[in-house]
């Protein structure tokens, strides 16, 4: 009960995301710059996942102070338990965090930009779980979540190994935002009367079921949109065409979707894995791309 009740804090998806786009950035930096260190990529990915799994740790804690987020069966001792379980994780995985980044600073790794990004990391992870906490915040949850999830791991990837800005980071990962954002938002679609029963203030609410569908399916329409802009800005056409296989993948989600928000019986579990894939495709052919180019 204690552990089921622990891994709950893990969040696959968006895990995966932090895994995915890591390595995306690692796959860009070998691609432009060469690879200066190997230990360095493990360093960076062990001290994301320090620290954002850390605060998802913190965020279970502060909820089971409701009663209503405990499982059935269990009682205070249990919860005394976990929150003790908690504490002793979360001293372990901030000590291997702040002892790889004086490691950095001693090795002379740690430079001005590169610092400013483990702050920005910091900030984030406190600004998420306030959002948790803060019922009025709570909309702020899904900005957090893509700085957290999307941005930052193929940024720290990239500068743990160079010192200068690349545009082709940028690009990308403009490129992606739209893709996440989309998921996420299907997520709160599917929860919209269970959020809206129990008075959360997640976007989907905040803005209505039918238009949540339309921004869903513009975001989708947006990532090939900004996938095609780039090409004519520069990013290299050879590397960023298998991208557009999976468009197909999106006008079924988008078709889906409408369908759904027309009356019809909603298919989640097909949507859903539309969605995922119309992010995780495009990570992994590009990254692909960048590992054998």
């Amino acid at each position: 009960m204690i552990k089921k009740t622990i891994v709950q804090a893990l969040k696959p998806f968006q895990l995966a995301s932090l895994t995915l786009t890591y390595f995306l950035g690692v796959g860009l930096v070998q691609y432009v710059r060469g690879m200066r260190s190997w230990s360095m990529v493990f360093e960076g990915f062990v001290f994301l996942l320090m620290v954002v799994i850390s605060t998802e740790l913190i965020v279970l804690s502060d909820r089971l102070k409701e009663r209503n987020q405990w499982l059935e069966g269990m009682q205070e001792r249990h919860i005394r338990q976990i929150r003790w379980i908690i504490l002793f994780i979360n001293a372990a995985f901030l000590t291997v965090a702040t002892m790889l980044v004086v490691g950095w600073m001693m090795r002379g790794i740690l430079w001005r930009g590169l610092s400013f990004l483990l702050i920005v990391v910091v900030v984030a992870c406190i600004g998420c779980f306030l959002t948790q906490v803060v019922e009025s915040a709570r909309s702020l949850k899904l900005f957090l979540e893509t700085i957290i999830y999307l941005i930052l791991p193929p940024a720290l990837a990239f500068f743990l190994q160079s010192s200068d800005l690349h545009p082709f980071l940028t690009m990308t990962m403009v490129c992606l935002v739209p893709s996440y954002v989309a998921y996420r938002l299907f997520i709160q679609i599917r929860q919209f009367g269970f959020d809206q029963k129990r008075g959360s203030q997640t976007i989907a609410v905040k803005i209505g079921w039918e238009k949540s569908m339309v921004f869903h399916n513009a975001s989708i329409l947006l990532t090939y949109l900004f996938f095609a802009l780039i090409a004519l800005i520069g990013f290299p056409w050879f590397l960023i065409w298998p991208v557009f296989l999976t468009l197909p993948i999106g006008l079924v989600e988008i078709w889906l979707m409408e369908r759904t928000r027309r009356g019809k019986k909603p298919l989640w579990r097909v949507m859903q894995t539309a969605a995922a894939l119309v992010f995780f495709f495009p990570i992994y052919l590009l990254g692909f791309a960048f590992w054998i180019r």
